[in-house]
């Protein structure tokens, strides 16, 4: 049997690979945080994300001022509230991660103005706890009027709450999706749960080891890769084809066009959209890029490749000679059905212009041209311009 004394010094000789463990996390946290900086996702996303991370680092801190003040001070009280601070920063984390999954995944959570407010309940529930243990421990409120394991309770339970709906609502979200494609986000989101999960469920039977952070680390990781990598040929905000793909599949279809099989080029673009970023943020900005390419999305036919091609701009690509006309109504009801749904504060309608291309020797950029134009008359006569 090891000693009382023998332990301490097995202790302290582990102490140098601890801090040195939480120092990488550290470091790693920060250069994922700059990445966060350039714009690889949406607004909202790109917060909570930054949030997640700014968390992490504040609980990695925390849990080294545990270990000195443990080893260098022996003060039980100071190691007490300490643990009291990092338990509730470990359950602002879990919040701020079912934050982040919503926002990820466009859930009613974060996008209902008046169901939002309910979801911080359970959080402010686990700061007033966590708060009033804090001060029995100091004695301001008096002393032994809480136990540390009913704070920690209060805690794990809030924990487990936004956990637990994350997953279901995600599996549930996921279970909508008819395409294996369009799933891809919520497996990200199941996967990076499952990390913490297991580290949380492994340090419960071995202690000192800082497992915890070491479980969250590669889910921050993961949702970092694969926002990077959706961003290669996937528009960040809309989540459709952006530019680059767009162009890639031109150039490799283009040859295809002739008289008898004509390629159409459509060009959308959202009516008075400066002034509804001006007037209503850049949030609801984006809910109205989003909305339009939720419309091209429902509409889009057989052979009918859609993406953003810049700003407030967006493009069809048809090779299978659909009627233009037909593709235009199609496109505006869809989308005032969608405006509908969602409540918009403000009137959202777009102008579309087309071109027809039936020589492969014509350039894509002259086509474009063309489609430019007749968009731009038709801003002209919804008085959009």
């Amino acid at each position: 049997m090891i000693s009382v004394a023998t332990q301490l010094n097995y202790d302290k000789a582990y102490l140098p690979f601890y801090i040195s463990f939480l120092t990488v996390c550290l470091i790693l946290a920060w250069h994922v945080y700059g990445r966060i900086q350039s714009n690889i996702g949406r607004e909202a996303e790109n917060r909570a994300f930054r949030r997640i991370i700014l968390v992490y680092g504040i609980y990695i801190i925390v849990d080294f001022l545990i270990i000195m003040t443990a080893y260098y001070t022996g003060s039980r009280t100071d190691v007490f509230l300490l643990k009291d601070i990092e338990s509730w920063i470990l359950t602002y984390f879990t919040f701020s991660w079912f934050r982040f999954a919503e926002y990820y995944l466009d859930g009613f959570p974060v996008t209902n103005k008046r169901i939002t407010p309910l979801f911080y309940i359970p959080i402010i529930i686990s700061a007033l706890s966590t708060g009033f243990h804090v001060w029995n421990l100091l004695g301001i409120s008096g002393q032994g009027q809480m136990s540390p394991d009913a704070m920690y309770a209060v805690n794990r339970m809030v924990d487990f709450f936004y956990l637990i709906f994350a997953v279901i609502h995600t599996l549930y979200m996921m279970l909508q999706q008819k395409r294996k494609s369009h799933r891809q986000r919520h497996y990200v989101i199941l996967e990076c749960i499952i990390y913490p999960f297991i580290a949380a469920l492994i340090s419960i039977y071995i202690r000192n080891v800082p497992y915890i952070i070491l479980g969250i680390l590669p889910s921050i990781l993961k949702v970092l890769i694969e926002m990077q990598n959706a961003n290669i040929y996937t528009d960040a905000l809309t989540q459709i084809n952006n530019r680059y793909r767009i162009n890639e599949y031109l150039e490799r279809n283009w040859e295809h066009c002739s008289i008898q099989n004509p390629t159409v080029m459509y060009l959308i673009d959202i009516n008075k959209f400066k002034k509804i970023n001006d007037k209503y943020g850049h949030l609801e900005g984006d809910r109205a890029l989003v909305a339009v390419a939720e419309a091209l999305k429902t509409m889009a036919m057989d052979g009918l490749v859609i993406g953003r091609f810049g700003g407030d701009e967006f493009i069809i690509a048809d090779f299978h000679r659909h009627d233009p006309e037909t593709v235009k109504q199609a496109l505006r009801m869809e989308l005032k059905e969608i405006v509908k749904s969602k409540n918009f504060t403000f009137p959202l309608t777009v102008s579309v212009g087309y071109a027809y291309c039936i020589d492969p020797e014509e350039k894509i950029t002259d086509v474009l041209k063309r489609a430019d134009a007749m968009l731009y008359e038709d801003k002209k006569v919804q008085g959009a311009k």
